[in-house]
């Protein structure tokens, strides 16, 4: 995908799950804590949204951020096998596995703590 394609998805997205939610942009820029000229620019492909951004309005919208660049189309998404794609896939799974471990570990305090504290 190229960059253009990668906010058309993003822009579509964002569109398609927040009338999904029938929120306008105005509900979306008050739920996420933005503007509703953000929301509208990044909706109209004229912003790109920095991680910040984008993580706020997966977070209003009660969403994973990957959700945000998964195209809705029925088109599959074809990764060629490559090894510079390797390295990526396994950064990302290593990035999940933290990710994973990090909330389960801070879950399992939370538990302990309630435990200690009856």
């Amino acid at each position: 995908m190229t960059g253009s394609e990668i906010l058309e998805t993003l822009s579509s997205n964002i569109k398609l799950i927040r009338k999904e939610k029938s929120w306008t942009q105005e509900k979306l820029a008050e739920e996420s804590n933005l503007s509703p000229q953000a929301i509208n620019a990044i909706e109209g492909k004229r912003r790109w949204p920095g991680e910040d951004t984008i993580s706020k309005i997966a977070t209003a919208l009660n969403i994973e951020v990957y959700q945000l660049f998964v195209p809705k189309d029925s088109s599959p998404v074809i990764i060629e096998e490559t090894p510079e794609n390797e390295k990526i896939r396994t950064q990302i799974a290593v990035s999940v596995i933290d990710e994973v471990r990090t909330i389960v570990n801070h879950a399992l305090d939370k538990m302990e703590t309630i435990q200690k504290l009856q």
